[in-house]
């Protein structure tokens, strides 16, 4: 008959090696001995492994869907998309690579330009309803 499993938390034993204690002392802290904290990390170590593997074939998948898209945008499609909807689709596309690699996804240069432009563009575009300022001119008070 075994000994029953000792289930240490991760994030315990995580916040103890960062704080820069030995794995002996981490032990103590956590009253297990050396061997079982041991075999823990090792656990952890093989679990990020596998996450980090798990990653790369995510950005292949990611990378393999943009060539698709990149191979279907035709010049001719090009030449007829609306602005809104290339920058659109690159935004979401570029989206999802970094957020793949863990980069932050805010959008800077030309694209952020461009994006502002769709908006400002938009915001003018749509009707403006001047009846409140027509009857404040006439002298109607608003209610």
């Amino acid at each position: 008959m075994g000994r029953n499993k000792i289930d240490l938390d991760t994030e315990a034993v995580l916040d103890l090696l960062q704080q820069g204690l030995s794995q002996v002392e981490a032990a103590g802290e956590l009253g297990v001995s050396i061997p079982t904290l041991a075999k823990k990390i090792a656990e952890m170590q093989t679990k990020q492994g596998l996450i980090l593997k798990y990653r790369a074939i995510q950005s292949l998948q990611l990378t393999e869907l943009q060539c698709r898209c990149l191979d279907a945008i035709t010049p001719e499609k090009i030449a007829v998309a609306d602005l809104k909807d290339l920058v659109g689709a690159y935004k979401i596309l570029k989206d999802k690579e970094l957020v793949v690699e863990g980069q932050p996804t805010e959008i800077r240069g030309l694209v952020a330009y461009l994006v502002e432009l769709e908006k400002r563009n938009l915001a003018l575009s749509e009707p403006i309803d001047v009846s409140e300022f027509e009857e404040f001119q006439e002298g109607k008070t608003l209610q």
